[in-house]
């Protein structure tokens, strides 16, 4: 009971410390990157009014090559600076699942690039536009519901929030870089800092072989939660894990294809709910719309580190949530096991005392500050990070600027994306420790004493519903708060258009496949649809994605 008080304290303090921001964006007073320019080393300033460039054409070495170093890359290219980005996988394939780009991290994108930004759009799947929220999981009810999502967005002339498979915002990326920016099999394993201000790298390949690259200007580490440029940075004994701690939490996860019919979608249909956060005793699960008919489920358990000795993941999580929804089952039941992923969720705390730079070296992401998925904003901080450090840059005009910009770079970024881990993690934390199935008038009359969710945490999740709507504009107000570019409503309202359209499209020619006595689903290993046979438990390809959506929007 007091940890649970003790959550509810810390949120309340958060709320107090996001309303002044979030009221900012309720009224329609955007806060925009342009306005917040600051004074940084030597009296430099930020030009607002023209096109932001390179003074002096630095050559910077990114560390890895995942969403935060690929738009790191990017942006830093084009604006003028000569970048490598250092990737240690021997190439790139196409696999992985979805990724969130809330409305501040598309904003951000498109203030940099609004022809990256088009691109992106191509391949986006709008889950903002539709029913979101959170549903009591044993009675399949609405509990709350995410209208700051929607509205927040549409009061700022923001993009709503949705998501794109990680392989499409990859290629994206790689087409829009210049060829030879990045180098695959290609590790930064450790970094010298020379006297005359240079950097060198060691590089080294999967077959364990390295060599030395003489004169950056600046190191960057997007080297993701295991970061080898941290663990040398904060003389960390190794990268794994380093300063990370198991947040007490592993996930489960899968993608799959449910029948038009199914009981998942009994009172919601596929194209009217984006996502579901299922809450109950102890756990929650998850679902979402990922778009091409596919949903993706999620359930956090609370279980200790590498908890993965089972026969059967797909039956594990059935147990676990056993009486729950018919929704939830419908999800499980439609699961092959073999696509079943566990992970154990890590996280650090925000880096108060240990900057993210020292001298030409800093970092971003995960690297610094990994966060729990909750809020779907780990990338999107990502990005907020890179275009924040990019325009800095620009701004220098002689080398010996670069430790003070890198200075700058980490004290405009360490408020935001502390809260912003913060959230993420008292919402898991929260949700797990406090929250259960909420109390009922009606039915405790009805059972008097004996009423099984007369109960702290039942009565408090009760109590909660009143002031969640107004803790989520709190929240998400504080997370669109950060917007360097809006948009005209037409203009959204045309992505959002051809959006829905492209996907209603593939949806059909998905559902196609549907057959008895076989599951449809999706694997994100080899970017493509399979069905498995539930009788003789064979495997056989549908389609590769790109195939199957190719034929589908051939016909609009």
């Amino acid at each position: 009971m007091k940890k649970a008080q003790f959550y509810i304290a810390i949120m309340m303090l958060l709320i107090v410390v996001v309303a002044v921001v979030s009221l900012a964006m309720v009224t329609g007073f955007h806060i925009s990157t342009a306005k917040r320019a600051q004074i940084i080393s030597k009296g430099m300033t930020m030009n607002t009014d023209a096109p932001i460039t390179a003074q002096i054409p630095l050559r910077i070495a990114v560390a890895g090559g995942g969403v935060g170093g690929m738009f790191l890359g990017y942006a830093l290219q084009s604006k003028g600076f000569n970048v490598t980005v250092f990737e240690k996988a021997a190439k790139f394939s196409r696999f992985g699942g979805p990724i969130q780009l809330a409305s501040n991290a598309l904003s951000c994108i498109n203030s940099l690039s609004p022809k990256l930004f088009e691109n992106i759009m191509g391949r986006f799947t709008f889950t903002g536009t539709r029913k979101c929220g959170i549903k009591d999981g044993i009675r399949n009810e609405w509990y709350s519901v995410f209208e700051a999502i929607k509205n927040l967005a549409e009061w700022n002339d923001l993009p709503y929030t949705g998501v794109i498979d990680r392989p499409d915002l990859q290629d994206v990326l790689i087409q829009n870089i210049q060829e030879g920016t990045i180098i695959n099999n290609a590790a930064i394993n450790k970094y010298t800092q020379n006297s005359d201000g240079t950097v060198d790298i060691i590089v080294g390949d999967k077959e364990g072989n390295e060599k030395e690259l003489k004169g950056f200007d600046v190191v960057v580490g997007a080297d993701g939660i295991w970061s080898t440029i941290r663990a040398q940075m904060w003389n960390e004994p190794s990268s794994r894990p380093g300063t990370c701690t198991y947040s007490g939490y592993t996930l489960f996860a899968a993608e799959t294809v449910m029948n038009p019919n199914s009981n998942f979608f009994k009172e919601e249909g596929y194209f009217d709910a984006g996502y579901k956060v299922y809450i109950g005793p102890g756990k929650y699960f998850v679902t979402s719309d990922v778009g091409s008919g596919r949903i993706q489920w999620y359930a956090f358990l609370a279980l200790p580190p590498g908890t993965k000795s089972r026969s059967s993941n797909v039956e594990f999580v059935k147990e676990q949530f056993n009486g729950w929804t018919n929704e939830i089952h419908a999800c499980l039941d439609n699961t092959p096991e073999h696509i079943v992923e566990q992970r154990d969720l890590y996280d650090r705390r925000p880096s108060i005392l240990k900057s993210w730079s020292k001298g030409h070296v800093t970092m971003l992401g995960d690297a610094v500050h990994p966060m729990m998925p909750n809020l779907g904003q780990g990338g999107c901080q990502a990005i907020e990070d890179a275009f924040v450090l990019t325009n800095l840059l620009c701004d220098v005009t002689e080398k010996a600027q670069i430790p003070g910009v890198l200075q700058e770079y980490y004290r405009q970024r360490l408020v935001r994306s502390a809260i912003v881990q913060g959230m993420s993690r008292l919402s898991s934390d929260i949700i797990i420790t406090s929250f259960s199935t909420p109390f009922k008038f009606a039915e405790f009359l009805k059972e008097g004493g004996s009423y099984k969710y007369l109960t702290f945490p039942s009565v408090l999740t009760f109590y909660l519903q009143i002031f969640l709507p107004y803790i989520f504009y709190a929240q998400f107000g504080y997370l669109y708060s950060y917007s360097p570019s809006s948009f005209d409503p037409a203009t959204i309202k045309k992505y959002v258009d051809n959006s829905l359209r492209r996907n209603r499209a593939e949806a059909t020619k998905v559902y196609e496949s549907i057959s008895e006595k076989c599951i449809t689903y999706f694997s994100a290993k080899s970017m493509s649809f399979m069905k498995y046979n539930t009788v003789s438990a064979e495997t056989s390809l549908i389609s590769d994605a790109a195939t199957m959506r190719s034929s589908a929007v051939s016909k609009l």
